[in-house]
């Protein structure tokens, strides 16, 4: 079995490197850095470890008022009981 090689469009056997291509091997290319990574001279810092005080943290950012409970409103909970009662009814209607 063979295939084109996409560099030279030599026939090439399944398995094996392009004979043409392999002999002008291209030059390592740097490990592309992901948006992720930290800089190579943020390497190696020893930056000290502080204590994180979380709480006192949301409270100089948030305040101290309690957050609004996000609930489900009644309606939905009536609308769940009456597609439950429908589906009962469905299976043993048949």
């Amino acid at each position: 079995m063979k295939y084109l090689c996409p560099g030279c469009d030599q026939e090439v056997r399944v398995g094996s490197p392009c004979p043409r291509c392999d002999r002008k091997k291209k030059p390592a290319r740097e490990k592309e850095r992901h948006s992720w990574e930290q800089d190579r001279a943020a390497d190696g810092l020893d930056l000290p470890d502080d204590d994180f005080d979380y709480d006192s943290f949301v409270r100089s950012e948030f305040g101290n008022a309690p957050h609004n409970r996000t609930g489900i409103k009644w309606y939905w909970y009536l609308a769940a009981l009456l597609l439950l009662i429908g589906l009962i009814a469905g299976v043993f209607l048949r």
